[in-house]
């Protein structure tokens, strides 16, 4: 398919099963020009090609004991001119889709690669085990402006700049394209890190039927180990007449130098219970964690260990759960749930896990062409961590903070009727709705080195949460026809921790998209088809981090062909 800011995309993809033997190949590829104006022109776009292959060996179907073993490899390339540098107000507000020159360096480059190997076996119809052994290989440079340096030596970051320009006019004009008067006013950061992952999980699954009732045991193991190495650092620039010229390159290592890794043993148990018009599902989790963290400093490019600071930080938890589900009747089920929430915390001395208790209690009904699912929520964080990621503001470090109490609420509503049924012949009208209600806060006073939340008061929503979400869809099919009419709404979100009237300035809009889209069968394996996104081009502020404005994607158009061999 083709359109719109030279947008390309390729999805192709091959594969036969035989008795004893499966394959599959695929790609998908995705290219575009951007739909961003770069500052004295330039590259916005991005090109991101994906390849997989699957192999599957196993018995025959009648064999004794059906054993299979399949091959995973896969690989992924992404290149990007993507940037942190967004927009002030009043440029938003001229021109929304347009980039600072001092944006024109940024590019992410990005590779992954990933392995994995899994046999079933089936000992017998109601006993099984998958051992799966895994590794993932993934690198990654973002190359993209830090800050900028004014001739009397005062830095500014880009997110301190773009909140307040006129506190560094120097800096300012140097960002949008003016000749900087010293040689070394434009910081770039290369954000060098590779990732690494890796381990074996196990899962024997176990069928019994009784009298009366019906019994399914999960038993399930996995060891993992993982690391994330920073071999970062940053180069100098001097902008002439919109154009970035290099004036000192960095050495690797100098500007962030460590090493953080991680290992872990988890295993869980789960139990489904049916009974009659009953279901219940307990489960209990456990997850023993070793973290570690060593920081060479920016003056060891060489590892030597001079000035070597280690940090570390265990975990030992056990996570339990229940889910309950009743049959009312051949229409309506009523289901509830009770689970403890967990997530690791850093090697960073003092972060604790996050840890909460989630709530949900809901309802689904299905009768004839129509359906619907209502569910209300609650979960109570004893602990909310945030991680100091440069998008949501932060500096980039990723260490995590521990942020308090917190409460989250709400309801998800969703319902699905087929207009036509049972009298629409060869033609259907399906129509959808589904909102989302979310109140988030803080229930406690804290000050956080986090940037993304700062200090922090009882009572105080959390950012970047949007309280209603809405979503209609109405589709009109046929046996060579289909159309497609979406939209969705999202309200305005805080951009800072806050409560009462949202101040503009610490809001995203608050916006309706619609999209459409429309498929017709030329042939019983050839298709055309068309899209558009953002029909009635609407402009809203989506983001104000990590640093400036941003907005959602402008009208799109897409057309394609989709051929079957």
């Amino acid at each position: 398919m083709g359109g719109s800011f030279g947008n390309r995309n390729l999805h192709a993809f091959a594969g036969d099963s035989h008795r004893n033997f499966g394959y599959l190949v695929e790609t998908f590829q995705y290219k575009s020009d951007g739909f961003k104006n770069l500052e004295g022109g330039g590259e916005t776009g991005f090109d991101k090609k994906d390849f997989l292959a699957k192999f599957n060996l196993n018995t025959g179907p009648k064999a004794r004991i059906y054993q299979s073993l399949q091959f995973k490899v896969g690989q992924a390339i992404e290149n990007s001119n993507e940037t942190y540098l967004g927009l002030t107000q009043e440029d938003f507000d001229r021109t929304p889709y347009h980039r600072y020159a001092a944006s024109q360096k940024d590019r992410m480059d990005t590779r992954h690669e990933q392995y994995a190997v899994r046999h079933l076996v089936q000992f017998s119809p109601s006993i099984d085990l998958t051992t799966t052994a895994y590794r993932q290989n993934f690198h990654r440079n973002w190359y993209k402006l830090d800050k900028v340096t004014e001739s009397s030596g005062q830095a500014a970051s880009i997110a301190a700049l773009l909140q307040e320009p006129s506190a560094f006019p120097e800096a300012f004009a140097t960002l949008t394209g003016i000749t900087s008067p010293n040689d070394n006013p434009l910081l770039v950061k290369a954000n060098n890190r590779d990732y690494r992952s890796e381990g074996v999980q196990t899962l024997l699954s176990w069928r019994l039927q009784g009298a009366a009732v019906r019994y399914t045991f999960d038993l399930g193991l996995r060891y993992h180990t993982d690391e994330a190495d920073r071999f970062q650092w940053a180069d100098e620039y001097k902008m002439v007449d919109s154009v970035m010229r290099l004036t000192n390159s960095g050495k690797p290592g100098t500007e962030s130098n460590r090493v953080e890794s991680g290992k872990a043993l988890a295993s869980f148990l789960q139990l489904k219970l049916q009974w009659g018009k009953w279901t219940l599902i307990p489960g209990l989790r456990h997850e023993n964690i070793r973290l570690e963290q060593k920081d060479y400093g920016k003056d060891d490019t060489q590892r030597n260990g001079t000035d070597l600071k280690v940090s570390s930080n265990k975990v030992d938890v056990f996570i339990p759960g229940a889910g309950l589900d009743f049959k009312a009747n051949e229409h309506v089920n009523i289901f509830a749930g009770v689970h403890k929430g967990f997530s690791p915390p850093g090697a960073k001395a003092g972060s604790v896990p996050e840890a909460s208790i989630n709530y949900e209690l809901g309802s689904r009904f299905q009768r004839g062409a129509l359906s619907g699912t209502a569910v209300l929520f609650y979960n109570d964080y004893e602990n909310l961590l945030g991680a100091d990621l440069a998008a949501a503001g932060g500096n980039g470090s990723s260490d995590l903070f521990n942020g308090g109490r917190a409460k989250t609420k709400g309801v998800e509503f969703e319902m699905s009727w087929d207009v036509l049924s049972p009298n629409g012949k060869d033609w259907e009208l399906p129509v959808s709705l589904s909102y989302t209600y979310t109140h988030a806060a803080f229930n406690s006073d804290f000050s956080s080195e986090f940037e993304g939340w700062g200090k922090v008061e009882n009572g105080d929503e959390l950012p970047y949460l949007a309280p209603h979400q809405l979503a209609l869809s109405l589709n009109l099919n046929h046996r060579k026809f289909s159309f497609n009419l979406s939209g969705r709404y999202q309200d305005g979100m805080r951009t800072v921790a806050g409560q009462g009237e949202m101040p503009a300035s610490e809001s995203t809009d608050a916006f309706f998209v619609l999209d459409a889209n429309v498929n017709y069968r030329l042939h019983p394996k050839v298709s055309v088809f068309g899209s558009v996104a953002n029909l009635t081009d609407q402009v809203a502020v989506v983001s104000r981090n990590p640093a400036g404005l941003r907005p959602n994607l402008p009208r799109t158009m897409m057309a394609g062909l989709k051929v079957n061999f």
